[in-house]
């Protein structure tokens, strides 16, 4: 059943338009995801839907008696609350139902012979039941176990939080409400791996629609089953999860492009016709004719493609072949020890991804590794010929008063400026962007910014602390693919399990003020998490058996990786190959437009045959390389 649909939906700012006739419907059981780059007016959509922001034209509308929850209207929380005291006003009809029923119970002690009273309880008792009254302080307690607001916590004062754990805790208060209807605006942002894999659990259960906006892949693969692609001021409707809708859309970009040269091919072979027989006599009507069928011709649009960012990390030398050895290493401030007796060794090659909880101690591990915080107790060893760059989340590494040209001058002064503005668009950075100083820039710029510084630095030895912060879906798939294709070695921090999974071969799980390495990919980490503690012997040794296996299985991991750079190939071959036969197919149109060949049948005919041949064997060769790119989308 469809609760809610927009119907040409524009949105202006002034001069500009943001976007223009947006179309969709949203069903009572809907799992969306909206995504699109940064800037093209997702949250604006969202905010029209809730009736915080109205459309230039167009209109959104909702069933009778469905609620529409927003995270971002949530946040009025009572400071004067406690924290379970705010949580149970959102079921206060429900405690006011439950009072009524003690009330009626009063009443039924007195009249028991009153059969229209037992009725009325029975009624009201199915009801209260129905609606969750003997189960919504479990409720409370799990949503707010599952955001990691431990029991202890429950009595504390709102007014006492951070304002990460305000957020939180709007967001535990909007779940609690169960809407209709949810809208959620980037809902894993600075959320814990433990509480990611929690509310992913929660909301796949989640008894109404979902329409969200995320950059987290591996969040919209789990969730979605619609996205919703918002771009250069269109909406483009997808079926499938995110990684189906990528596939998808570079189909449709592929065939759209296909489609473009051919016809473009077909209206150069014409307006060459045309140019060259209409001053004839003898063809001119052919040549009017001709035009008259090119002016009618429905144009087929380029495809456009957003501009993306272009990132190469390269080493300028090996290092040795023991990066980094800590033994015994405790951390943290002088008043507060973070994490104790870390032990763990990085090799030339590793891409380590550090993760744990939120305040858990992952930073102040990269920061002692880089002499910005003293060792506590135990040793670093650094590795022979080591030059390390480093990124951090908070973006400090940045003069605020330079400009961004003068970020990489200063850096690289014998650089000429042609260059420099060269590496700066390959980051997409505009000619007005460069002379903008850094205080001025955007988040996603500032961190576009410190790749660039990162990228012209050749170090062997990134240390990376969540690197996708602050970049959009696209951004972020190129830095992936810089970093798997990077000739050093990587150690980084992040909670994108989606980019874990498709770069680390180790894991470091820091929790509790404790360490553990896990010899694996993230999902074999969660794999080994998930196991039972408490196993008889029989069980524990089979389980051992299994995690040896496990560990061989990964240690073949090369083989699986040639396996994929194979498809790739045969997908690239399979690209050059479409191009050679479509400028044989051209070609052969241009030699058939020939008025002294097309008024031959003796050369006209095998031509014609030739052409048959090439458009089977383009025919043949598209539908290969379709199978090869599905093939390549579903490897395991």
């Amino acid at each position: 059943m469809i609760i809610a649909q927009g119907h040409a939906l524009e949105k202006q700012f002034g001069a500009t338009t943001l976007f223009k006739d947006i179309n969709f419907s949203i069903e009572n059981n809907a799992r969306i995801g909206l995504v699109g780059p940064n800037g093209v007016g997702k949250t604006t959509l969202l905010k029209i839907m809730t009736g915080e922001e109205e459309s230039t034209k167009g209109e959104f509308t909702v069933n009778k008696d469905i609620d529409v929850g927003y995270i971002a209207q949530e946040n009025a929380l009572d400071e004067n609350k406690s924290i379970w005291d705010e949580m149970i006003t959102v079921f206060a009809p429900l405690i006011k139902q439950g009072e009524n029923l003690t009330k009626m119970q009063e009443q039924i002690a007195n009249h028991p012979e009153d059969s229209d009273l037992l009725k009325r309880y029975d009624q009201m008792q199915f009801d209260f039941e129905q609606n969750g009254g003997y189960t919504y302080q479990a409720d409370i307690k799990s949503v707010l176990n599952g955001f990691n607001f431990k029991e202890n916590t429950w009595t504390k004062k709102i007014g006492s939080l951070s304002g990460g754990e305000k957020t939180r805790l709007s967001f535990v208060k909007l779940l609690l409400k169960k809407p209709d209807l949810l809208l959620l605006d980037e809902p894993t942002n600075y959320l814990d791996l433990d509480t990611l894999d929690w509310l992913e659990g929660f909301l796949k259960n989640y008894d109404g629609a979902i329409l969200t906006v995320s950059h987290d892949q591996y969040f919209l693969d789990h969730l979605a089953t619609q996205i919703f692609e918002m771009r250069y001021g269109k909406l483009t409707i997808f079926k499938g999860d995110y990684t189906h809708y990528l596939a998808e859309r570079q189909l449709r970009d592929a065939q759209q492009e296909a489609a473009y040269e051919k016809q473009q091919e077909e209206i150069k072979a014409a307006e060459d016709f045309i140019q060259k027989n209409l001053v004839r006599a003898s063809t001119t009507k052919r040549a009017q004719s001709r035009r008259k069928q090119l002016e009618k011709m429905e144009r087929i649009d380029p495809p456009k493609h957003s501009g993306k960012v272009k990132i190469n990390f390269k080493a300028d030398r090996p290092s040795g072949k023991e990066v980094l050895i800590a033994q015994d290493l405790t951390i943290g401030y002088p008043d507060k020890t973070m994490v104790n007796n870390i032990s763990f060794q990085v090799n030339k090659g590793d891409r380590i991804a550090i993760i744990g909880p939120n305040g858990i101690g992952k930073s102040t591990l990269l920061k002692t590794i880089m002499k910005k915080l003293a060792i506590k107790s135990g040793s670093i060893k650094y590795g022979a010929s080591l030059d390390i760059g480093y990124y951090d989340q908070e973006l400090q590494g940045l003069d605020y008063k330079k400009t961004v040209i003068d970020t990489i001058w200063d850096r690289h002064k014998s650089m000429p400026e042609k260059d420099v503005r060269s590496i700066l668009a390959s980051f997409l950075f505009t000619a007005k962007d460069i002379d903008k100083v850094v205080g001025q820039l955007s988040g996603g710029q500032r961190a576009r910014l410190t790749l660039t510084v990162l990228a012209l630095e050749h170090d062997n030895f990134l240390i990376m602390d969540e690197p996708t912060n602050h970049l959009d879906i696209e951004a972020k798939e190129v830095l992936e693919q810089a970093l798997s294709k990077f000739d050093g070695t990587l150690l980084f921090v992040s909670h994108d399990r989606y980019f874990i999974n498709q770069l680390a071969n180790k894991i470091i799980s820091v929790r509790a003020g404790h360490a553990k390495l896990y010899e694996g990919n993230y999902e074999y980490y969660l794999e080994e998490k998930n196991k039972p503690v408490n196993q008889i012997p029989e069980q524990a040794a089979k389980t051992e058996t299994k995690v040896s296996e496990n560990k061989l299985s990964y240690q073949e991991q090369k083989k699986l990786d040639s396996q994929k750079r194979k498809l790739q190939r045969k997908v690239d071959d399979l690209e050059a190959k479409i191009d050679e036969l479509e400028q044989k197919e051209a070609d052969i149109q241009n030699e058939m437009a020939n008025p002294e060949i097309a008024s031959n049948f003796d050369k006209l005919g095998p031509l014609q045959e030739d052409l048959s041949k090439i458009q089977a064997e383009l025919d043949q060769a598209t539908n290969d390389w379709e199978q090869a790119v599905n093939d390549l989308d579903n490897f395991g």
